[in-house]
C-alpha cells in the first residue's frame, strides 16, 4: 500500500511540474494533454525500470525515446502545424521530470 501511494504522489508531482513547465504556451486543454502523455509514458517507464533495471545505458534510451512518444500523442491532440512548438514542450516536460526524478532518488 505504501508503494502505490508513493508512486501516486510522485505521479501528481510530476504531472503538476510538468504542466508548470510549459503553462506558457497556454495551448487549450493544455492540463489535460499533460497529464494524458504523462499517464500513458510514466507507467510503461516504471514498469520497464522494474523488470531491466536501472542501468544507466537503459535509462538514457528510455529518456531519448519518451519525448519522442509523447511528442507524437502531443501532435494527435493538437495537429502537425504545431509540431516544432509540440517538440519543445515535449522535451521540456520530460527534462523536468528526469530532474525531478534524480532530486527524489537522492
Amino acid at each position: 500500500m505504501g508503494s502505490l501511494l508513493y508512486y501516486l504522489a510522485w505521479e501528481w508531482i510530476n504531472i503538476s511540474l510538468e504542466y508548470t513547465a510549459v503553462a506558457w504556451t497556454r495551448l487549450p486543454r493544455l492540463f489535460l494533454a499533460v497529464a494524458g502523455v504523462n499517464l500513458m509514458t510514466h507507467p510503461v517507464l516504471m514498469f520497464l525500470l522494474e523488470w531491466f533495471g536501472r542501468n544507466p545505458f537503459f535509462i538514457l534510451g528510455c529518456e531519448i525515446v519518451i519525448p519522442f512518444a509523447e511528442w507524437l500523442m502531443l501532435m494527435a491532440v493538437y495537429g502537425r502545424s504545431r509540431g516544432r512548438l509540440l517538440l519543445g514542450v515535449a522535451v521540456l516536460m520530460n527534462a523536468v521530470s528526469y530532474m525531478m526524478g534524480l532530486l527524489i532518488d537522492m
